[in-house]
C-alpha cells in the first residue's frame, strides 16, 4: 500500500507544474491525539516554503484516504480553505469522517500538501513517512485497552503545544492504604485529574472550582482522555522549563480513586529528562511489636521533598516527630518501648508520614507481634 501512496505522491507533483515547494516547517494538531470521527484542527506552519507570507488563502490538498476536492486543482471547493492563524500559521478544522466522506474504520493515515488558490505555489507533501513525520496522529485505543495504565501524545511534547493524556480508568490502583483495589475508579460516574508539575510545584487540584477544567472525557471501555496546552493549563511563568508531569485521578468527590501499579502517583518525564528513580519506602523491622525501635526510611525523595514528618497513633497514644538526612535518604528512629510499656491489647499501629508539601506519603496500619510477656 505504502509503495503505491508514494507513486501516486509523485504522479500529483509531477502535474502540478508549481513553482516551488519547501517542507511545512511544523504541524500539529488539536486535540494532540484524536479519533477518526472526532472534530480535529490541524495547524501548518508555512513558513519556508512556496506559501510563505501568502495573503491570497491557502488551500488542503488531500489524496488519502481520499480524494475529497478531486478535479478542482486550479478552482478548489470552500471546504478546502484553511484559516489564518497568525502570520504563516494556518489552520484546518474538520471531522476526518465527514471531509473524507468514509468510515472511521478504513481511515488510517493521511497525505495531502497546502497550495495556493490556483494551485502555483504548494508545499512538500506531508504523509505519516515524511522526514520529519507529521503530527497528525490517529489514536488506535487498542494500545491502551489491555494492561496500559496511561498514555499521551506527542512523545516530544513541549508546553506551548497542545498535549494529550489518556488513562484506563479499569487497571488503575486506589485504597492502598489497606488492600490496594485494581480498577475501582472505573465505577465513576466522571474521572478528573489532579496534576501539577515538576514534583507538584504548581498544582492544579481536583476541587470544587476546577471541576470543568480537571474533567477527562470518556472514549468508552474505561478510557478517559484530557486535552490541554501545559502553559495554559498550569499558567506557567515565562521561561518556565517542565521537567514532569505529576497525576492522580478521581471522581469529583474524591471517592473513587486511581493511582499507578505501585499505588504511586503517576509521573510523565518531559523529552530529554533522565528517568528518575521512584521514591522508596521501607520499614524495620518488618515484623515488630511494641517493644521493638522503628526505623522508617525513605530514599530517592522527590527535589522539592525536604523534610518528612511522621504520626503514629497507637490505640490513645500518639507519637510524633521528623525525619534526618536529606532528600537522597531520609530516616526515622522511633522508640515504641517507652510510651506503650503499659499498653496491653494493642493490634495495631497506624502510621502517617507527609513531606513539607502537606503531601501524604503514606497513610497505613501496622499489625503488632503480640508478645507472651
Amino acid at each position: 500500500m505504502k509503495k503505491y501512496i508514494l507513486i501516486a505522491i509523485s504522479i500529483v507533483v509531477s502535474q502540478m507544474h508549481a513553482l516551488s515547494q519547501g517542507r511545512i516547517a511544523e504541524i500539529w494538531t488539536e486535540p494532540a491525539v484524536f479519533m477518526a470521527d472526532e472534530a480535529v484542527s490541524w495547524y501548518f506552519d508555512v513558513t519556508g516554503t512556496a506559501l510563505d507570507g501568502e495573503e491570497e488563502g491557502v488551500y488542503l490538498w488531500s489524496w488519502f484516504p481520499t480524494e475529497p476536492d478531486a478535479g478542482n486543482w486550479s478552482n478548489p471547493s470552500a471546504f478546502a480553505a484553511l484559516t489564518q492563524v497568525e502570520g504563516n500559521v494556518w489552520r484546518m478544522d474538520m471531522v476526518p469522517t465527514d471531509y473524507y466522506g468514509v468510515e472511521a474504520s478504513t481511515i488510517t493515515a493521511f497525505y495531502g500538501l497546502l497550495k495556493n488558490l490556483d494551485g502555483s505555489k504548494v508545499t512538500d507533501a506531508f504523509a505519516p513517512d515524511s522526514d520529519p513525520p507529521n503530527d497528525i496522529k490517529l489514536y488506535d485505543l487498542s494500545t491502551i485497552k489491555g494492561s496500559a495504565l496511561i498514555d499521551y501524545y506527542p512523545k516530544e511534547f513541549t508546553a506551548d503545544r497542545p498535549f494529550s493524556i489518556l488513562v484506563n480508568a479499569g487497571n488503575t490502583w486506589s485504597k492502598c492504604e489497606t488492600t490496594a483495589v485494581q480498577g475501582d475508579l472505573a465505577n465513576a460516574s466522571n474521572v478528573h485529574m489532579h496534576s501539577g508539575v515538576n514534583f507538584w510545584d504548581i498544582e492544579v487540584q481536583n476541587s470544587p472550582e476546577n471541576l470543568d477544567k480537571t474533567l477527562l472525557t470518556g472514549l468508552g471501555d474505561k478510557v478517559y482522555r484530557i486535552d490541554l496546552t501545559l502553559n495554559d493549563y498550569y499558567s506557567l511563568p515565562e521561561d518556565y522549563e517542565v521537567e514532569n508531569i505529576n497525576m492522580v485521578f478521581a471522581d469529583e468527590t474524591w471517592a473513587y480513586m486511581g493511582k499507578d501499579v505501585a499505588c504511586a502517583d503517576f509521573l510523565i518525564l518531559a523529552p530529554d529528562v533522565p528517568e528518575i528513580i521512584p521514591p522508596e519506602l521501607s520499614f524495620l523491622p518488618q515484623k515488630i511489636s511494641k517493644k521493638d525501635i522503628l526505623v522508617i526510611t525513605r530514599t530517592n525523595n522527590e527535589p522539592n521533598v525536604t523534610s518528612l514528618e511522621y504520626t503514629i497513633t497507637a490505640g490513645d497514644i500518639i507519637i510524633s516527630g521528623e525525619f534526618e538526612g536529606n532528600s537522597a535518604k531520609m530516616m526515622a528512629y522511633i522508640d515504641l518501648v517507652t510510651p506503650l510499656k503499659d499498653v496491653s491489647d494493642l493490634e495495631k499501629i497506624n502510621v502517617v508520614i507527609k513531606d513539607n508539601n502537606d503531601r501524604t506519603i503514606t497513610d497505613m496500619d501496622i499489625n503488632l507481634i503480640q508478645l507472651n510477656n
